[in-house]
């Protein structure tokens, strides 16, 4: 019988426009290009992950979930593992943008919606994001588009670091300069852009905006976007100990974990499904059966398989770590 164990993979950069440096020294890396995204967790073949701990260090995460189905992918909503996971640092604002759900992304693009929710490592000190806008109608959206007034239509909000932002699919939004954050969505890399604040690229030519799928998607109705903001509920609270449920969706659970000192047993989230840790603040250890671990560093991204009933964050110096399951 094989021994399965918590699984550490290597980040995947992505070159964007708007990327920075800032993160480049969590994940050792050393391009001079700016770097947007690093894809900490994926199985889209866009960018996919690789084991870099233990006997199966080499293996994608397709492999693992190919080979060890009922091990670490359990019951998935997805053929393939429907969670991806990333750092995203904007050194400049994102092009304003909207993601289908999974009914018109599988109809038009092959692949499926994205429903993410972002939690907020840092920002300035007046931070705030785009989300949501003031279109009445299609038609409205349309001639903003045509006359370049999209800008005039957009709401924002404000964020400061620590805070969640639930971005449902069919949500206008877009992260603003100087905003970092770890983004948990749907396993899909379908993104439309609608507004890119009059950018051009070295050659003077804009970047390609999608206005007729994204006014297929962009739901027209106040009500809806103001019924998506979240409020954390409290899982558990010691002098040492912040346990904290920040999102729950029909594709995930977000949740935030903060340790002072000492150590916290945890039990799978959903069991029969793995958990997936990322390290957001601080460094300690991850034990389990038999006095098994690991160490934890900001920026680390494991999979815990689902043969783990039960397992420990330990720190001495303090940390912080996002789970999340599905």
């Amino acid at each position: 019988m094989e021994k399965f164990y918590p699984v550490k993979f290597a980040p995947v950069p992505m070159e964007r426009i708007w990327g920075g440096h800032q993160l480049k020294p969590w994940f050792k890396e050393e391009r001079e290009a700016p770097v947007g995204e690093y894809w900490v967790l994926s199985g889209h073949p866009n960018g996919t992950s690789i084991v870099m701990n233990g006997e199966l260090v080499g293996k994608s995460l397709i492999e693992l979930c190919t080979e060890y189905p009922e091990v670490y992918l359990g019951k998935s909503p997805q053929p393939r593992f429907p969670l991806l996971i990333k750092f995203l640092e904007a050194n400049a604002d994102l092009s304003v943008q909207i993601h289908p759900n999974d009914e018109y992304a599988q109809a038009y693009e092959n692949d499926f919606g994205k429903t993410e929710a972002w939690y907020v490592l840092d920002c300035l000190e007046e931070g705030k994001v785009n989300y949501g806008h003031n279109f009445a109608s299609k038609e409205e959206y349309l001639a903003a588009v045509s006359e370049k007034r999209v800008k005039d239509y957009l709401r924002f909000r404000s964020i400061k670091p620590g805070d969640v932002v639930f971005v449902p699919a069919q949500t206008l939004h877009a992260l603003l300069a100087g905003t970092t954050v770890i983004e948990v969505q749907q396993t899909s890399d379908v993104t439309y852009r609608v507004y890119d604040w009059d950018r051009v690229d070295p050659n003077g030519s804009p970047r390609e905006l999608h206005v007729g799928k994204a006014a297929d998607v962009l739901i027209f109705d106040n009500d809806h976007q103001d019924s998506t903001l979240v409020e954390p509920t409290l899982v558990c609270k010691t002098d040492v100990l912040e346990h904290k449920q920040l999102v729950t969706c029909p594709y995930f659970v977000m949740e935030s974990i903060a340790i002072r000192a000492q150590a916290y047993t945890l039990s799978p989230g959903n069991h029969g499904n793995p958990d997936v840790l990322i390290v957001a603040e601080g460094s300690g250890i991850l034990q389990w059966t038999d006095g098994e671990s690991i160490s934890l560093q900001r920026g680390d991204t494991l999979l815990i398989p689902t043969t783990l009933n039960e397992y420990e964050l330990k720190t001495e110096n303090g940390m912080k770590v996002i789970r999340t399951y599905y």
